[in-house]
This record gives C-alpha cells, sequence and structure tokens, in this order.
C-alpha cells in the first residue's frame, strides 16, 4: 500500500477513534457526568479568599466545578450532553441502518430484476425526482411540526416517530444509487457467464451482487449518519428538536426535552453573543461527532479504492 494508502490509514483511524469516544459516551454517559440532571446552581453570596462578598448566578462560566459550564438555568451543560448523547448517536445510527438496509435491499432486487439496461439512459422515477427537488428537511418540518411543539407523548415514542420519518424520506436517496449499480453489475462478463451455465437469480444475487455492493453499503451508512445528524441540526435551526420541544411563553423560549446534540444547539443559539460556552461547547461536541464519522467514511472510501480499484463506488 502506498502513501495514499497510509494517509488513508490515519483518516481511518483518526475517524475510528472519535466516533469510538462518541459511542462511549452515548453507551456510558449518565454513569460518568459529574452532577444530576436535577442539579440546579441557584443564586447565593459567598465570602472569596480577599475577605469580600461575592456572589453566583448562572449561567456559571466554565470552572473545576463545571468544566463546560452551566446554562441559563443553572444546569450543568457537560451533563446535558452526556445524558443526550443517547439520542444524537444511536437515533442517527439507527436511521442510517434502516435507511440502507431497506434501500440497499430494494435497490439492488430492482436493479437486478429491472428491465432497465445500463446502456439505456432511464428515465428518472418521479418520486425520486419530487423528493430530489425538495429540501428534505423542509418536508419533515411539515410533518413534524404540529406533534413537536409541548407534546403530551413521551420522548423516546417522539424520537421514534422521527426516526420512521427520517427513514421513509430518505430511502428514494438510497434506492436510487444502489439500484443504478446493481444494474451495472448484472451485465459484466461475470454474471452473464454465471447465468450462462444456469445459475439461479439467488446464487447470482448472493455470490456476485451482494459481494460487489458491501463495500458501497458500508460507505454509504457512514454517509447516512452524516446526513442524519446534519438534517438533526437543520431542524433545529426551526426550533424542532429530537424528542420533542418545550415551548414557554413569557418569555418565548424553546427547550429540548432530551437534551439532544442539535437541540442544544438550537436553544442557545440567540446567546452566541453573550455567554458563549453556552452555545460553544454544544456546537464543537456536535461537529466533532460529524468530523469523526466523515473520516472513517473517506478514510473507507480510499481503502475500498485502493483495494477494488476497478469498481467505482456509490
Amino acid at each position: 500500500m502506498g502513501e495514499r494508502g497510509r494517509a488513508m490509514n490515519k483518516s481511518l483511524l483518526f475517524g475510528l477513534i472519535v466516533t469510538a469516544v462518541m459511542l462511549a459516551a452515548a453507551a456510558f454517559g449518565p454513569r460518568f457526568a459529574p452532577h444530576g440532571l436535577q442539579d440546579q446552581v441557584e443564586i447565593h453570596f459567598f465570602i472569596n479568599d480577599k475577605g469580600e462578598g461575592d456572589m453566583i448566578a448562572p449561567p456559571v462560566a466554565p470552572s473545576k466545578e463545571y468544566p463546560f459550564g452551566t446554562d441559563r438555568n443553572g444546569y450543568d451543560i457537560l451533563t446535558k450532553l452526556l445524558h443526550g448523547a443517547k439520542y444524537t448517536v444511536f437515533l442517527a445510527i439507527g436511521i442510517a441502518l434502516a435507511r440502507v438496509l431497506i434501500g440497499g435491499i430494494a435497490g439492488m432486487f430492482l436493479g437486478y430484476y429491472g428491465n432497465v439496461s445500463a446502456s439505456v439512459k432511464r428515465k428518472p422515477i418521479p418520486y425520486w425526482n419530487v423528493l430530489n427537488g425538495i429540501p428534505v428537511f423542509l418536508i419533515i418540518w411539515f410533518i413534524v411540526y404540529g406533534i413537536s411543539y409541548n407534546p403530551t407523548a413521551s420522548p423516546a415514542y417522539l424520537a421514534i416517530v422521527l426516526g420512521f420519518i427520517f427513514v421513509a424520506i430518505g430511502l428514494p436517496a438510497v434506492i436510487g444509487p444502489v439500484r443504478d449499480k446493481a444494474v451495472e453489475i448484472k451485465e459484466r462478463q461475470f454474471v452473464l457467464a454465471s447465468k450462462s451455465i444456469g445459475a439461479n437469480h439467488w446464487t447470482i444475487i448472493r455470490s456476485h451482487l451482494f459481494p460487489h455492493l458491501k463495500e458501497s453499503f458500508v460507505v454509504l451508512f457512514v454517509n447516512e449518519i452524516i446526513l442524519t445528524l446534519t438534517l438533526f441540526g437543520q431542524l433545529a435551526i426551526f426550533n424542532i428538536f429530537v424528542g420533542g420541544t418545550i415551548m414557554t411563553f413569557d418569555p418565548v423560549e424553546y427547550i429540548t426535552r432530551t437534551n439532544e446534540w442539535a437541540g442544544l444547539i438550537g436553544q442557545a443559539r440567540n446567546g452566541i453573543y453573550v455567554h458563549q460556552w453556552i452555545l460553544f461547547f454544544p456546537l464543537a461536541v456536535y461537529v466533532t461527532l460529524i468530523v469523526g464519522f466523515y473520516f472513517v467514511s473517506k478514510g473507507l472510501e480510499t481503502l475500498y479504492k485502493d483495494k477494488y480499484s476497478k469498481f467505482s463506488h456509490i
């Protein structure tokens, strides 16, 4: 493996380390949270080292006791991040996995059993075109807007509902490329040779089609995670948070029910000019998560390209 391969290994290794840390935070984060979710800093007075009276009031800046500081209500930001990690990481992975499993299988069978030839330019399916022409987050926003604000359903239930919507809306973007790839593979000589000696359809799919698509499925899976995380962030800009949004009216505020990371960013974005740590730390963690998966994706693409350079990837 050449210099490019070694560079890829560094990218892949970095991405895997970052994502492993994030997965650990999602799985075990609450156990290591420095405070409880209900622990709140209240206004209180104390005597400092100089013998002078001083006052502490939220939001508290980052300190030894509160490494990431507190929000305006006095709740520890690091604790909220550790508790919300499972909604951010596991839901994104679950959505991506469902998209690739359902869309990948559907695209593979549509490509193999369809009558479209790779040498003939196919007409796009209208359903594909309609959805691809509209921003996905806008479609999801219209669907979930009515059930997101001050909901009576549990956060977990709403997160699952949002997951199903994400999967359904995202399937066309998976089915189309996989279908095109399957059409291309089924006309290669080794597949035609297998047909000529009597191999049945299932044997061809299992022995030829899937093995040539599996690397693409892995890369597609990681890319779908990135896309899902990006959509979480876009919805959060419009105060649609995973698990539901608590809306108060005096003053008007939008609060995430699950402490999902995009929601923490969305509810803190108005504080970009004051108490910047309330926005900075959730944003930094969220960007780090996306960057980690990005490096995994690029590392895998280069790895597979070097290994199977004669095959194009999705």
